[in-house]
């Protein structure tokens, strides 16, 4: 259903489903609430009449970083009103929302794949989440400390421009390929301590610096309503995310909803390459990173990149850098000596 169709009916259906109003603690409980090296940690499992899966959070210094990752079971709609002046910058891997703000005479919506950037301050509304759906997203929110500390109103005029009440309906961006990037580093990382402040601190300037480009940038590479184009990054996306896993192209088909020819060619058509090509790259590109600044084996290495059999990983390599990965290894101690 596209976003016109769907803006028009999810007025209408929104006071059909009150009985399902909540806010988002009432689906939720807490399960693990820890504090380390000035980072607040808490862990919240769905109740399981509404879903299975979890939401994890990390504040600290002004910055909240929240992961959502759940498969809903019903639709219901979560109400609240945010008091706190904060910049949010969000993340949709997976699934949609309907957001209502209250004032608006109009919905927003924002689906699989895409990102905003909007200063909350003293607002309410909902967001209605659709049942049956597998839902992934990373919130960050950035307070008034926060955003001083890095000059960002008075170089950019955060709240000016960003402000949630000023947004229209084509208020997001579609995720780039760095973005993707850095949002499977931060699903994946597993530093503790002063470690995880400084990694997650990098990349939230990182996100933030890439998101405020593209948004000044208005010519954007695809366009939101391109649902194909979505999936393709989507692909992209799962490829980047977890590089010890080789997925067949109708592997991929399957978890995007679209047929091999398609997602070959348009794949090809987008990126200028092959999705073997991508994925080997990507692979290689890892592979002699761990080889020149790391110690660890190569039977290893391969294992991260994908190969459970060495020697498999071995030919593949020879084949694209033209040596063995242990020559290429001893070539970069000799660079360095």
């Amino acid at each position: 259903m596209d976003k016109k169709r769907r803006n028009k009916e999810s007025s209408k259906t929104t006071n059909s489903n009150n009985q399902h109003k909540c806010t988002l603690h009432t689906v939720i409980e807490l399960i693990n609430n820890q504090e380390h090296c000035g980072i607040l940690t808490k862990k919240f499992q769905f109740l399981p009449e509404y879903g299975d899966g979890y939401l994890e959070y990390n504040h600290f210094d002004g910055l909240h970083i929240a992961v959502f990752d759940v498969s809903l079971n019903k639709d219901f709609n979560v109400y609240g009103t945010h008091m706190v002046n904060a910049l949010e910058l969000s993340y949709l891997i997976d699934g949609e929302q309907i957001i209502k703000i209250d004032g608006k005479n109009y919905d927003l919506i924002y689906e699989s794949q895409e990102s905003y950037l909007v200063y909350i301050s003293q607002t309410s509304g909902s967001i209605k989440y659709h049942k049956n759906k597998y839902f992934k997203e990373i919130k960050i929110r950035m307070s008034p400390d926060f955003i001083k500390k890095h000059k960002l109103d008075s170089e950019y005029g955060i709240r000016e421009k960003y402000e949630l009440e000023k947004q229209d309906k084509e208020f997001t961006k579609p995720l780039c390929t760095k973005t993707q990037e850095i949002l499977a580093e931060l699903l994946t990382d597993t530093r503790q301590g002063l470690l995880k402040r400084l990694f997650l601190e990098s990349k939230v300037l990182e996100l933030l610096s890439l998101q405020l480009d593209i948004q000044k940038n208005s010519k954007t590479e695809i366009s939101n309503t391109d649902n194909l184009i979505k999936k393709l990054y989507e692909v992209q996306f799962i490829i980047n995310s977890d590089l010890t896993i080789q997925y067949s192209v109708h592997e991929l088909t399957r978890m995007v909803g679209l047929n091999d020819f398609i997602l070959k060619k348009e794949f090809k058509r987008v990126f200028g390459t092959t999705i073997f090509e991508y994925a080997l790259n990507l692979r290689m590109t890892k592979a002699k990173k761990l080889l020149q600044h790391g110690k660890k084996p190569i039977y290893e290495i391969s294992e991260l990149v994908g190969y459970k059999n060495s020697t498999h990983f071995t030919a593949a390599f020879k084949k694209l850098e033209g040596i063995t990965p242990k020559k290429y290894r001893q070539r970069g101690l000799e660079t360095i000596r």
